[in-house]
Order: C-alpha cells, then structure tokens, then sequence
C-alpha cells in the first residue's frame, strides 16, 4: 500500500499478494492493524496529502493524482470527512504549528486546561515526561465506524486523563516526544518522534477505571498516528492555546469530538 498509493488498489489486488482469498485477507488484516484494509489505505492516502500540504506548493488538484484520485472533488469530499477539515484549510492550520516543539505545547496545556476532577479513566504510560504530547482515541466496541468515539489531547506525565461513557472501548495512543514538532512527529511521522500504543479497555458503569498501556516504537502495521481522530481538532486545540492570536479561522461548534478539555467524551 505504501509503495503503490498512486494506483486503484483493491481488495483482491492485495489478498493476492499475500496470497488469502480476500475474505480470510480483510479478517486477518483488521486482527493485525484494527482496520480494515480500505479504511488503512485511505489513511495513508491522507497522511501523504497531508505531508504534500504542509511541505510543498502543489495544487489540491496535483495532490489528488499523487494519492490516488482521480477526482478534485472526491479527494476533497475524502480527505474533509477524515481529517475534519478542507485541504487548504487544514494547510493554513498545519503552517501555524509547523515549527513549534512539542514540549512546549505540552506547557502550553498544562497552564491552560481545566481540571477534571473525575475522569472516566487514567491512562498511565509508561516512560511519559511532563514535556510529552499524548493523543488518545478510543473507539466503541460494535461501532460501525472505525473512527474515534471519543479522543482527547494531554500533556504527558503521571497520569492522562479521557472523559468516556461507561462501555468496551480499543484505545490507541500516540506519544509524541517533547524534543520533537507536530510537524515532524504527525504529519512527517519520524520513527524516533514518537511512540504509539494499543488496548482493550472496560470502563465500568460504577466509576472510573485506571489503565497502564505499554507503548512502542511505530511497526510498519501501525496506522498512520493522526488516524487517531479528527486532525484540524487537534490542531486548532494547539493553536488556541499556544497562539491564539494568531489564529484566524472560523469560530467551529464544540462537538463530542472537540476537545475543550484534557479529556472529551
């Protein structure tokens, strides 16, 4: 998939490289991942369009060959469902926090988040520093959907706080290292930036749960790390707290997805 994002690859393109019957392939490939096929691909596609964004001046409509579209509106239509916003808007936004390390924007939001007194569930990670950035998505059990339920952004440290109903969730995270950038650990998805995570939790109905998940450097199975939930929420969160004067763009409503604390349910 990596190798050929230009091309219409399809289910039986890629079972037949293993070779599976495209079947036991879609089975096996979403145990491995926890995506679909269809679903990782199309996550690559955008990681790259991000990358071509943020790096180069190509046009939405160059951009949309080099990912495999063969329609301007389709890419757009694509890339605004997953990453939560337009290409040229999610340009603008990428642009403002392309240089900014990440252990500032970790200070950023130790001194701006509100407390939450009782979250659902702390995630504590191993090896995580203060001048971390810890991004959580969790996904319900039975969803439909492969996206996020609810997700939150954090500073790193003892404990990350996430807000959620009371349920099963597969939870992934993505630390990204204080001494990197957004740019280089989430958009140029350097190995040695940042480290991701993976678990099965159970929030129970009674209280709030405490959850250790180990972390690791990315595997080339490993989603791209702003698969993880809607993008122009985490940056827009980012910009709002570290410069918000800078920031220009259209007031969004809050929703389930947008963080407006630690931790969103």
């Amino acid at each position: 998939m990596r190798g050929h994002l230009a091309e219409p690859l399809q289910l039986a393109d890629l079972a037949r490289v293993v070779p599976f019957s495209p079947f036991h392939f879609h089975r096996l490939f979403r145990d491995v991942t926890s995506m679909t096929p269809a679903r990782f691909l199309a996550a690559l596609r955008m990681a790259e369009a991000r990358r071509l964004l943020l790096h180069t001046g190509l046009t939405v409509s160059a951009i949309t060959g080099y990912v495999g579209y063969t329609s301007a509106g389709t890419f757009t239509t694509q890339f605004t469902r997953l990453v939560g916003t337009s290409p040229g808007h999610f340009r603008q936004l990428a642009r403002l926090l392309a240089g900014r390390p990440c252990h500032v924007l970790a200070k950023a939001l130790r001194r701006t988040s509100t407390e939450v007194v009782r979250p659902r569930l702390a995630l504590h990670l191993p090896d995580s520093t203060p001048d971390d950035l810890v991004l959580v998505g969790l996904r319900a059990a039975g969803e439909s959907s492969e996206a996020s339920t609810a997700w939150a952004v954090s500073a790193g440290g003892t404990g990350v706080p996430v807000v959620a109903r009371p349920g099963t969730y597969h939870t992934r995270v993505v630390l990204v290292r204080g001494h990197s950038t957004v740019a280089r650990a989430l958009v140029d998805e350097e190995p040695t930036s940042y480290l991701v995570g993976a678990a099965d939790l159970q929030l129970p109905q009674d209280g709030g749960a405490r959850a250790r998940i180990a972390i690791q450097p990315p595997r080339p199975t490993d989603p791209p790390a702003l698969a993880i939930g809607p993008v122009c929420r985490l940056v827009e969160t980012l910009i709002g707290r570290v410069a918000p004067g800078r920031w220009s763009g259209p007031a969004r409503p809050v929703s389930r997805h947008a963080p407006a604390t630690p931790a969103i349910a």
